[in-house]
């Protein structure tokens, strides 16, 4: 946050504690990149270390089906972040007397607007 931001906003209907969404965006974001680097295609190894290659075969079609699931929902998880990132942008560019004076949730066009 930067000096002079305002942590909670309150309008009608709406409350929001933006230290909170913008500490969801990053931590988000950062579980994001931290996944994005590994793969379990890897994890199998040579098929010597099962005695069968049915049994590697099988553990491998295992792990890269769980990794393309992984890199859906990587994908889903960034779109969120940045989606809170947004938001709390939104909210960190009003100042406190404007923030008194809200009819509408600022975050809320950052989020449907894209």
């Amino acid at each position: 946050m930067f000096e002079g931001a305002v942590s909670v906003v309150d309008g009608p209907g709406f409350h929001v504690d933006v230290d909170k969404v913008a500490e969801a965006g990053s931590g988000i974001s950062r579980s994001v990149t931290d996944q994005q680097g590994f793969q379990l295609r890897s994890l199998c190894g040579d098929a010597e270390l099962y005695g069968h290659q049915g049994v590697h075969d099988g553990l491998m079609d295992f792990c890269v089906r769980w990794s393309d699931g992984l890199d859906i929902l990587t994908d889903d998880a960034d779109k969120i972040g940045d989606t809170l990132t947004r938001a709390a942008n939104a909210y960190c560019g009003i100042d406190d007397a404007s923030a008194r004076t809200l009819r509408i949730d600022p975050g809320q066009q950052a989020v449907e607007g894209g």
